[in-house]
Formats: structure tokens, C-alpha cells, sequence
């Protein structure tokens, strides 16, 4: 029977504490302590991308803020049931990321063209998947310190700059997607592996089954979001599938109810094989409809055996990008490889293995220290980490593997192991949580590399702060990388129109010429030539550039003032040959 005292504590209402109250004092602290890490997170992240604001649109942002779904109303359905370049004659239809689009109009219904306003959101977005990333963290560690760690590496390495500096990037809404999909299963799953007494109504039962129901599918529609903002996300039921049996599933054999609960785990393994692949079947339903009865589209036909030989210096690449982000890695000479070699070939290879061997190594001390020293639901959550770690680091960049698929040689960049650098720091929070003798010097690793990222980050901004500097850093970088050194050449072609346009043809017509010499399958140039020609009054010459501008471009402005210029002429009118 129940004490007086508990009784009445029970039949006494509930007194809100006054700020008085020294429980009051004690919420408030323990709220502090729970937002003062995000808060200097935010702080932190934000000082270091602040000059980022005052940067123009790049490459993809002057077609993407000028696409008219963009910019008006009426085009949602659009977005999810055609590709990306859609809004463009010749655009290639290789992306299908209604989410994208989506985020996209967002930003121009609160920023309109301001690129001060798309910048910031870029910020904020990156801000957000930083600190979805350091609560999932936390969430399997019940560490604030590790947590913290691993979300300050990762909002501050270098490699980023790229992908928030450049405004229309989709990797962080990726990231974003899989982030909360992870959060949202493991608080489906601590619910779910939680037993219930044996006594308990049937309604309550059913009103905590569906209360969880809702976690896995909130779980689904964050995964499906990512799958909509970019493909990658397709490696993601690999990643929670693995991790759940690889952390649920291996409980000692002699353990008591061992069986039952593996039995367990195999039971909960159905409804995430039916919930997350049919979330991914309908996904592939609705990109094999936008890009016209095909999943992709090749971008380039090389030959297996190319690609294969190519494969170590294309994974060393993105090694150095996560280890070594001393210099920027947005733009690279390509790695392709036509012969075996030792040093294109094998010395690479010896470099992955050694990485791999090492990861490997530490991966098994992580698993079996926290079999031994953590209590099992601890443990079940350090194992999760650490295999949705390793997955989240590797198959991402497996994909990036696929070179047929991605920009002919222009396919090595930085941004790719967004993504990856997740899991890598997940993986060394895990390490930190589990040291003991050892957690301060990898404490002092973590805050040294913190500190060096900050001057590498700041320089590598500066690079996306216009065109101009993209491709002239971008050509430094990658002086034989054909598609920079063409962007570069119509960098300075739109600078020589900007002067055309004032009246000095004298500056501009031997950038036009120089361009047309080293391009000419590129209309810029030609359409430019045109421009000055009519201003020095050489109509025929001048009807010949735009003719030629016309025919590769067929854009409706050249095609437009080629008509014109041939009816001032007092010639027929014509069209672009196809």
C-alpha cells in the first residue's frame, strides 16, 4: 500500500516552478548546456562562410536563378516529373532532383535575385546539416563532447567550400535527407526494441506501435527527400540495412535469450526491407518516367578497361581530399588510364590498401571495445554507429566510380565527399567515446585539425566568389582539364561582350579571335565577333559570325539578331542548320 505522503503528493496539483525556485535554476542550466554546443557550432560556422555573402552567382546559378520554374508559380508538378535541364534546348537528361528545384524556388520566393540572400541560406542550410549531424551523433553515443568533435570537423573542413559557397550544390540537402532519416529510425528503433509489459491494454499497445509507425515513416519520407535532391541517396537502405543487422544481430551465442532476440532482430529486418525499398521502387518509377523510359544516361562511352585502371587514382583522389584538404579539390586533371602503370596504377593502389587496412583495423578495436566495455543497448548503438559510418564512407564514393555517367573529363571534385566525411567523422567521434587513456590526445588532434581548417577554409572560399576566380583558380589546379580551360576561355569572352557592348571592339575583337582560334564549336566568341563587326560596320563579316553563333547555339536572342542583321541587309531570312 502506498504511503499517505505519496498519495497526497499524487492528489496535489502540479506547481510550475517560479525563477526562484531552485529546480527552475536547474532546468534553465540544463537547457544551456544543451543548446550552448549548437549555439557555438552556429557561431563558429558562420564566421568562417560570413565572407561568402558578399559573392555573385556561379556557374550553374545564372541558368538555375534564371529558369522561369524557377522564378514563377504553377511549376510544382514540373519539378517532379521532368529533369533538371529540362527548361534548356540540349539540356542533358541526367538529373532527376525535384527537391533540388524545389529548394531552389524557395530561395528565389525569400531572395528573389539577391545573391547575398542565396548565399545565406546556403549557409544556413550547411548549418542545419551540421548540427542534424552532431544530434544523430549524440544520439548514439550519449557523448556531447565526442559529438561536438566530429561536428566541428565536419562543418569546417575545407572540402566544403564548395558546396556552400557555390549556392546551387545539391549535396548538402542530400546529406540533410539522410541525416534526419537516420535520427528518425533510431528513435523508432530504441521505441521498438523497448519491451512492454505483458499486462498492458491492447490500446495502449497499439497507440505506442503506431507512435513508432509514425518514427519509420518519417524515417522513409526524409530518405525519399534525399533521393529527390540527389541520386546518392540510393546507398542508404544498404547502409541502415546492414548497420541494423550488423549491430542487432550478433549478440553472443551463449548469452540468455540470445536466440529470441536475434529472432527479433530478423523480424524487425520486414518492415525495413518493405518501407525503404518501396520508398526506393517508387523513386525509380518516377525518375524512369521524367527521363523518358531510361534510370540514366550516359555522359561518355569509355571502355571498361579504362575505367577499371582508373579506379585507384580516382579513390586516391577523394583520400587526399578527406586527409589532406591543405589545398582545394574542387576541379582536378582527369585520372584516366589507358595501360597499366606503376605509378598511375599500382602506387595508388598500395595507398588504398594501406588506408583500408587501417580503417578495417580500427573499425574491429571500436566493435570489439564496445562489446566488452559498454552495456548491450549501448553497445547496439556503438556498432550501428560504426558500420553506418563505414557504409556512409565508402559507398558514396563507390558511385562516383561510375565515370561513364558523370562529366567528360571533368568528373574529380571536392564536393563529392560531402556525404563521406560524415561517416569518416562519425567513425572518429566513435573512436574518441571509446578511448580512455588516449581521449585527450585525439581531443587535441581533433582541436588542432580544427584550427588548421579554419585558414584553408577561408582561403579556398575565395575561389567561388565569381566566375573569373573559379576558372582562373580552377585552371591553376587543372591546367589539362579541357572543359576548365573552355570555361575559363568563355569567362573571358562574356568580360570582352560586357566590353563590346560600351563600344571598345578595339579591347575585345582579339579575345573573340583567340577564343574561336582555341574553340570553335563555342558560340560566345562568334556571336561576340558579330557584335563588333556590325560596329565597324563589316555587315557581311558580321553576318557570317552570327550565322555561325546561330548554328551552334541556337539559342532564340543569336537567332534573333541574325535575322534582323540579314533583313537590314536586305537578305532573305533563314534558319540555324541542325
Amino acid at each position: 500500500m502506498r504511503s499517505a505522503n505519496a498519495i497526497s503528493r499524487q492528489a496535489s496539483p502540479k506547481k510550475f516552478a517560479s525563477p526562484a525556485d531552485p529546480s527552475f535554476a536547474n532546468s534553465a542550466l540544463m537547457w544551456a548546456k544543451r543548446l550552448a554546443i549548437p549555439a557555438l557550432l552556429v557561431a563558429i560556422a558562420f564566421t568562417v562562410y560570413v565572407p561568402s555573402l558578399k559573392f555573385s552567382f556561379i556557374l550553374d546559378d545564372h541558368r538555375f536563378t534564371g529558369d522561369p520554374r524557377i522564378q514563377e508559380s504553377g511549376h510544382f508538378f514540373d519539378y517532379f516529373s521532368n529533369y533538371v535541364w529540362a527548361q534548356f534546348t540540349g539540356g542533358p537528361p541526367s538529373f532527376y532532383r525535384p527537391v533540388f528545384v524545389l529548394w531552389m524556388r524557395l530561395n528565389y520566393m525569400i531572395s528573389d535575385l539577391s545573391p547575398w540572400g542565396w548565399h545565406l541560406l546556403s549557409i544556413v542550410k550547411h548549418l542545419l546539416v551540421a548540427i542534424a549531424f552532431g544530434l544523430l551523433v549524440y544520439r548514439l553515443l550519449r557523448d556531447r563532447v565526442a559529438a561536438f568533435a566530429a561536428a566541428t570537423l565536419f562543418v569546417l573542413h575545407p572540402s566544403h567550400t564548395e558546396s556552400v559557397s557555390w549556392v546551387t550544390v545539391p549535396d548538402p540537402l542530400l546529406t540533410l535527407g539522410l541525416m534526419l532519416s537516420l535520427l528518425f529510425y533510431l528513435r523508432y528503433a530504441d521505441g521498438s526494441t523497448a519491451s512492454l509489459p505483458i499486462k498492458k491494454p491492447q490500446k495502449a499497445k497499439r497507440e505506442a506501435g503506431g507512435s513508432l509507425g509514425i518514427w519509420l515513416m518519417a524515417s522513409a519520407a526524409a530518405y525519399f527527400a534525399a533521393l529527390l535532391a540527389k541520386e546518392t541517396a540510393i546507398v542508404f537502405p544498404a547502409v541502415i540495412l546492414v548497420a541494423v543487422i550488423g549491430s542487432e544481430g550478433t549478440l553472443a551465442d551463449g548469452e540468455k535469450g540470445s536466440a529470441k532476440k536475434r529472432s527479433g532482430a530478423k523480424q524487425r529486418l520486414v518492415p525495413l526491407l518493405v518501407v525503404f525499398g518501396g520508398t526506393t521502387l517508387v523513386y525509380l518509377l518516377l525518375r524512369w518516367n521524367a527521363l523518358d523510359g531510361k534510370l540514366a544516361a550516359p555522359t561518355q562511352h569509355l571502355p571498361s578497361s579504362t575505367i577499371i585502371l582508373s579506379w585507384p587514382a580516382t579513390l586516391w583522389f577523394y583520400v587526399k581530399v578527406l586527409l589532406w584538404p591543405v589545398k582545394s579539390y574542387s576541379f582536378a586533371d582527369p585520372t584516366l588510364v589507358d595501360h597499366f602503370s606503376l605509378n598511375e596504377v599500382v602506387a595508388p593502389l598500395l595507398g588504398l590498401i594501406c588506408c583500408g587496412v587501417a580503417l578495417a583495423a580500427v573499425s574491429v578495436w571500436m566493435w570489439r571495445t564496445a562489446q566488452k566495455e559498454s552495456a548491450e543497448r549501448d553497445a547496439a548503438r556503438i556498432k550501428f554507429g560504426v558500420l553506418a559510418g563505414i557504409l556512409l564512407l565508402i559507398l558514396p564514393l563507390l558511385l562516383a566510380l561510375n565515370l561513364n555517367a558523370l562529366n567528360p573529363g571533368d568528373f574529380l571534385h571536392g564536393r563529392y565527399v560531402y556525404l563521406p566525411l560524415a561517416g569518416f567523422c562519425m567513425l572518429f567521434a566513435t573512436g574518441v567515446h571509446l578511448t580512455r587513456r588516449f581521449r585527450p590526445v585525439l581531443m587535441g588532434i581533433a582541436l588542432a585539425a580544427a584550427i588548421a581548417f579554419l585558414p584553408f577554409t577561408w582561403t579556398q572560399e575565395k575561389q567561388w566568389q565569381d566566375d573569373s576566380s573559379v576558372f582562373t583558380t580552377a585552371h591553376q589546379l587543372a591546367p589539362h582539364n579541357v572543359p576548365v580551360a573552355k570555361n575559363l576561355e568563355n569567362t573571358h569572352v562574356r568580360a570582352a561582350l560586357l566590353i563590346a557592348d560600351d563600344g571598345r571592339c578595339g579591347e575585345a575583337m582579339p579575345v573573340f579571335n583567340e577564343a574561336i582560334h582555341s574553340y570553335p564549336e563555342e558560340w560566345y566568341a562568334w556571336a561576340g565577333r558579330g557584335i563588333c563587326l556590325v560596329q565597324s560596320n563589316d555587315l557581311v563579316a558580321a553576318e557570317e559570325a552570327f550565322h555561325r553563333a546561330a548554328d551552334l547555339s541556337h539559342d532564340p536572342t543569336v537567332i534573333q539578331q541574325w535575322q534582323a542583321l540579314r533583313a537590314h541587309m536586305g537578305l532573305p531570312t533563314s534558319s540555324p542548320v541542325n
